[in-house]
């Protein structure tokens, strides 16, 4: 259920900002674009619910693409404190703390236990 309200909210979002216009729902996400993307502010604490990582070095990533840099990995054994998330390249990331490392970042969704946070930042 989590991950159809983030695929409504996105295709809400693509209709929002085409003026009306509808995109099919199954297209790529555009991913942000320059190093405006990489440090981006627009994130905040609205879930605070604990997670994982589905897999071993998971990239902490300074933005929602794999063009901006990690800060470190997660691992699946690590405890996640997870923020919000947002559209990113190739679908939706989310904003997180890794609580074993202190690193703080963006992961893909799909990479996280549950689809990540269930807040939209």
């Amino acid at each position: 259920m989590r991950l159809r309200t983030k695929l409504a909210a996105v295709a809400l979002g693509a209709v929002a900002a085409t003026g009306g216009l509808v995109l099919p729902t199954t297209s790529a996400v555009a991913a942000p674009e320059g190093a405006a993307a990489c440090t981006q502010p627009g994130w905040s604490n609205k879930d605070g619910r604990g997670g994982g990582t589905n897999t071993n070095a998971v990239n902490i990533r300074s933005g929602p693409t794999t063009e901006c840099g990690s800060g470190g990995q997660a691992q699946a054994n690590h405890s996640l404190t997870l923020h919000c998330w947002v559209s990113g390249e190739n679908g939706t990331w989310s904003h997180v703390r890794d609580n074993t490392t202190g690193i703080s970042g963006w992961i893909k969704d799909s990479l996280l236990n549950g689809w990540g946070s269930n807040a939209q930042c």
